[in-house]
């Protein structure tokens, strides 16, 4: 049978999908310093669902349970590529921090009006679990044509749930 972490995160069950979220979000309370404890406490799981989940990214260090300062999870994400809001799987810390950054400078693209805002992922590509190479959309008009297009929802989401 293959760990939570090694399969399509689409074929989780809502409710492991959940846990996993919330296992990812232990991962990163850990990372800003916490025990995995407090941190699991905080976000409502155990330690034991958290270990279960993410535990490829945890490591003993002086006896004390701490997260590793990168992984190679699966996360899913949403990007904009050629004009349209995709969602894809990503793998590792450094993808979804880069998808992250993206987000934060669509953001400022956006609402702030910064017009270089997003020059910095001309040239960049995120390859997706399945081998494909996505090229984030900087084209401004066209990401202004995403948003219209886009329902409002209740809150703003770079992850699926």
């Amino acid at each position: 049978m293959k760990k939570k972490w090694q399969i399509d995160l689409d074929t989780l069950t809502p409710r492991s999908a959940s846990k996993y979220d919330d296992s990812l979000e232990v991962l990163r309370l850990m990372r800003q310093g916490y025990k995995i404890k407090d941190a699991s406490n905080e976000v409502g799981i155990s330690p034991t669902t958290v270990k279960k989940y993410v535990g490829l990214a945890l490591k003993k260090k002086d006896n004390v349970l701490v997260a590793k300062s990168s992984d190679s999870l699966l996360r899913k994400m949403r990007i904009y590529e050629d004009g349209q809001e995709k969602w894809i799987q990503a793998r590792g810390r450094k993808n979804a921090s880069i998808i992250g950054q993206y987000h934060s400078a669509v953001g400022r693209r956006v609402d702030k009006n910064e017009r270089n805002a997003l020059e910095l992922f001309k040239k960049i590509k995120i390859r997706d679990t399945k081998g494909k190479v996505h090229i984030l959309e900087t084209d401004s008009e066209n990401i202004f044509d995403i948003f219209d297009r886009r329902e409002e929802p209740e809150f703003f989401t770079i992850y699926q749930r």
